[in-house]
């Protein structure tokens, strides 16, 4: 062969080995600015009241809603859990108001509910909740794609579209399963504030 026409092909290769490595890179970088533990603050959901928690670690996708009967958040009731595997960081997302984001992919792994008081289970199998009348105290049951009264959740497996704003350390995120959401409700008393270790 050649020896200029090899040293132009291996330099070719070189330049698509690095774009490669930038794209890869620039993909774990996204990934990396929302790894952590977000916050909701405690607030109010119809009678009850509740904090969320989101948990971002590698390609794992953890969102934890914490129900409570009191205003201050001090008496749980019940916690749900919606876990998402095979996270994937798409396209960048520039918000009007300010913040960057991105696009992002995830499938759903499991929802949980686990009652945390005797009255919550008695409630549970009174009105056999999600279709079930075999709940117990702290003992935790998958309700993905069961019905639960206003409606029925997710199923497993299935692939859901996100969108995420990032604000210095604050974060609003929306899942949709059909398309990317096109708002988000950015309001700062629902924003998700990172928490840093002490």
């Amino acid at each position: 062969m050649n020896k200029v026409l090899y040293i132009i092909l291996i330099s070719l290769f070189s330049l698509t080995v690095i774009s490669c490595a930038k794209k890869s890179d620039d993909s774990s970088s996204s990934t990396t600015e929302i790894e952590g533990t977000w916050v909701e603050s405690c607030h109010a959901d119809g009678s009850y009241y509740r904090i969320n928690y989101l948990t971002v670690s590698g390609s794992n996708f953890v969102e934890t809603n914490d129900w409570y009967s009191d205003s201050s958040c001090t008496n749980k009731i019940g916690k749900y859990i919606n876990s998402y595997e095979s996270l994937s960081i798409g396209d960048p997302i520039t918000w009007n108001a300010g913040g960057t984001g991105h696009k992002f992919t995830t499938n759903l792994s499991d929802i949980t509910y686990t009652s945390l008081t005797s009255d919550d289970v008695s409630w549970c199998n009174t009105n056999s909740y999600c279709g079930l009348t075999n709940w117990e105290l702290n003992t935790t049951q998958s309700i993905a794609g069961k019905n639960c009264g206003s409606g029925t959740f997710w199923s497993k497996g299935i692939t859901t579209y996100g969108v995420y704003k990032l604000d210095g350390s604050k974060l609003h995120w929306g899942l949709n399963d059909e398309d990317y959401p096109s708002s988000l409700n950015t309001d700062s008393s629902r924003a998700w504030n990172k928490q840093f270790d002490l």
